[in-house]
């Protein structure tokens, strides 16, 4: 029979402690992983750039970029090329191109807005333009995959929602801008999700001569600047970054800034029905040895509980379809934290957890408590991700509690001790009710969307792990 020391279990807390603050900075670690870019030389005359099936120390080189587009009120298509014919005499067709453009808009609160002094430069809609150019040709769009949609290891159930592990990234061309100078340039801005799948963008600089125009990219304080600009035309460049992260063109000193943008979806890959074998595996972030070890001690929850984490990117977790996509949705550190702990046999559910909802302690009146006036229910947390819901259910100031009232239409409980590795990250507008005072009027409650990982009990941890290491073949 076991038994355990006064001194070891004052030292518990302190473990206890050290391991989740350890797991908080390998969480901060991964927070880089918002954007990502490359480029591809441009080889004038290359025919198949699939000849070979692993050309070592060859990189993958693209032909001369075409471009049609119709003329307006005209029968006409006009096609100009990139990288443009540099011989002396040689003339190019961006001119006509801008001229056949219109200046490009940008939205704020749902309206399109014209203001140069913001936003400087021409566009095309998909529907006006073509181009021989494919991102999926070049592993920009597997690349993308890789590094901002990390994929779950294995297929899952949560008991309600099946996943499986057959989702990828979907590339939608969606405009072709022209930013020129001198004085072309996107002021800072965050874009809007166009639907609840919708992740991230994906901007392609085509290879035209001109200076600045440098895409900078920002997120939870840290940024990244992309050099896009081409003064020798010889190479295509892009960056792909997550849809709630700030970025900017920056000015355009000469020449013409050409750039294809694509909208990133998650979707279920053709042919998902195939198994894959994972390309991410989970031991290869930094945080999965942390949480290991962390679950591998007594002193870390020896008597099992729950860990929190908060999304650190928004998702439209209230829409229609969140409870479907999500969490194949999820980015960067919010992806790495779920793969990991869902790896390591855990049970990780993603779920609204309200802001500042309180309960009124006279309604959860218990005479067992010594002093029931400071009874603290913790937390209301949503049993499932669902869709934004509101009732005209309510009632007057202090005879019953808001928490009460969102519970009897919104499927949900009360949550205490969680222990949180993070704090509260974006929010979105989650349940809505009546409230009567000296007049009615509506309340609406704003939730997170947070993963909850079921810990088990140190004892039936240490058994699994012998179950594990038993199971190994050498």
């Amino acid at each position: 029979m076991s038994s355990t020391s006064p001194s070891s279990q004052k030292e518990s807390p302190v473990l206890e402690e050290c391991s989740l603050n350890e797991l908080r900075v390998a969480i901060g670690h991964q927070r880089a992983t918002f954007c990502c870019g490359g480029s591809i030389p441009v080889v004038s005359g290359q025919g198949n750039h699939f000849r070979q099936l692993n050309p070592e120390g060859e990189p993958c080189a693209s032909p001369s970029v075409v471009l049609r587009w119709d003329v307006p009120n005209d029968t006409t298509i006009r096609k100009v090329t990139f990288p443009p014919d540099s011989r002396p005499g040689a003339t190019s067709a961006i001119d006509d191109l801008i001229r056949d453009s219109t200046p490009a808009t940008f939205g704020r609160q749902g309206v399109d807005i014209l203001d140069e002094s913001y936003r400087k430069a021409a566009k095309l809609d998909n529907t006006q333009f073509s181009t021989n150019f494919s991102p999926y040709e070049f592993g920009i769009v597997n690349s993308v995959a890789q590094v901002l949609l990390p994929e779950i290891a294995e297929p899952f159930t949560d008991g309600e929602t099946s996943f499986v592990e057959n989702l990828g990234v979907i590339a939608e061309l969606y405009k072709l801008n022209v930013y020129s100078g001198p004085s072309g340039r996107f002021r800072p801005h965050v874009d809007t999700p166009r639907s609840a799948t919708q992740f991230g963008s994906l901007v392609v600089s085509l290879p035209h001569p001109h200076q600045g125009g440098q895409l900078r990219v920002a997120h939870k304080g840290e940024e990244r600047t992309f050099d896009l600009n081409s003064e020798n035309a010889d190479a295509i460049k892009w960056s792909a970054f997550y849809s709630d992260c700030e970025h900017e063109v920056l000015e355009v000193q000469s020449g013409h800034r050409v750039t294809l943008t694509y909208n990133l979806y998650v979707h279920e890959y053709l042919g998902g029905a195939l198994r894959r074998i994972p390309t991410a595996h989970p031991n290869s972030y930094p945080l999965y040895a942390k949480a290991k070890d962390a679950l591998s001690e007594n002193g870390f929850m020896k008597d099992g509980g729950t860990l929190g984490f908060y999304c650190e990117h928004a998702y439209a977790h209230f829409d229609y379809d969140s409870f479907v996509r999500l969490p194949f949705a999820l980015k960067g550190v919010d992806m790495v934290t779920f793969v990991v702990f869902k790896s390591l046999g855990l049970h990780v559910s993603i779920r609204p957890v309200l802001e500042d909802i309180k309960a009124d302690k006279n309604v959860y009146y218990d005479p067992h408590d010594e002093d029931p006036g400071q009874r603290d229910l913790g937390q209301l947390v949503g049993n499932r991700l669902c869709r934004f819901s509101w009732s005209d259910d309510g009632g007057y100031d202090g005879d019953e509690s808001q928490g009460e009232i969102v519970r009897g239409f919104w499927a949900s409980d009360w949550y205490k001790d969680i222990l949180w590795l993070n704090g509260p990250g974006p929010k979105s507008p989650a349940v809505a009710h009546l409230t009567y005072g000296n007049e009615a009027s509506m309340v609406c409650h704003y939730s997170f969307a947070a993963m909850l990982v079921t810990v088990p009990p140190f004892e039936e941890r240490k058994a699994g792990m012998k179950s594990e290491q038993g199971g190994k073949t050498p």
